[in-house]
């Protein structure tokens, strides 16, 4: 069987700022968990979760999910995303990371995502971005900005505020969000180039596709910006679930 979406979840147990968050509960259940459901509930494919680690292997397979067991050695993400798709028995056209701490992602976002890679034939890779009103989120080198073209292609991420209003008025702003779709040949080509100047520099993977030539297209999306990366932001998640469940 050939074509389709591979949802893959990379899923690392090891985390510095935040160990275990993966396994962390929100609402009793893991992140991962929800990350999963949001994945499922998108009915783009089918969803593996691409783990180093026994523990989250046997998590996932508890609450019904299906897991992969990578090597500690991959260096990032996407290498693990890549490595999972390799297992999985079926060529896909399309493999969607989905990275395993982002527990209120929409089912819409991932589906807008795939959407790209469907109607685009000029994207290689595909991604989403949320308008950036925030002064704060701005200056805020955690938070990672776009610059786009009219036509939703990623001239540049950063994690400075971009672009930059030297007449006193910029083009919108937006946010990035990660969560990548690529084609298949797109995601092999990713993974076998080395990290580059600007990458490191940034210390943003996706720069390396930028400066090796390939286009990455931007959908743009209304999405909760929560990744789990302290436990702060743990808390952060609860608080926007009440306030979610607070409008039904």
């Amino acid at each position: 069987m050939t074509g389709g979406c591979l949802v893959v979840i990379p899923a690392r147990l090891g985390s510095t700022r935040f160990p275990g968050k993966v396994l962390a509960k929100l609402r009793g259940r893991s992140i991962v968990e929800w990350c999963w459901r949001a994945a499922k509930a998108a009915k783009i494919g089918p969803v593996l979760v691409a783990t180093e680690e026994k523990a989250v292997a046997d998590a996932v397979r508890a609450f019904g999910g299906v897991a992969c067991l990578t090597s500690k050695s991959c260096a990032s993400g996407t290498d693990r995303v890549y490595k999972a798709s390799r297992m999985f028995p079926h060529k896909v056209s399309y493999v969607l990371n989905l990275q395993g701490d982002q527990p209120l992602v929409d089912p819409r976002t991932l589906r807008a995502v795939v959407k790209i890679l469907e109607s685009q034939p000029k994207a290689d890779v595909a991604t989403a971005v949320i308008p950036l009103d925030s002064r704060a989120r701005a200056e805020d080198p955690n938070v990672v900005k776009a610059a786009l073209a009219k036509d939703g292609r990623a001239l540049y991420f950063s994690r400075s505020p971009i672009p930059f209003p030297r007449n006193g008025t910029a083009p919108r702003r937006w946010e990035h969000l990660g969560i990548y779709g690529f084609r298949r040949a797109a995601l092999e080509r990713f993974v076998k180039l080395p990290p580059s100047r600007l990458e490191k520099t940034e210390s943003l993977e996706q720069l390396r596709a930028l400066e090796d030539g390939m286009s990455i297209y931007a959908a743009v999306v209304s999405d909760l910006p929560v990744a789990i990366d302290t436990p702060s932001d743990l808390h952060r998640a609860e608080r926007m679930l009440k306030k979610l469940r607070g409008r039904k």
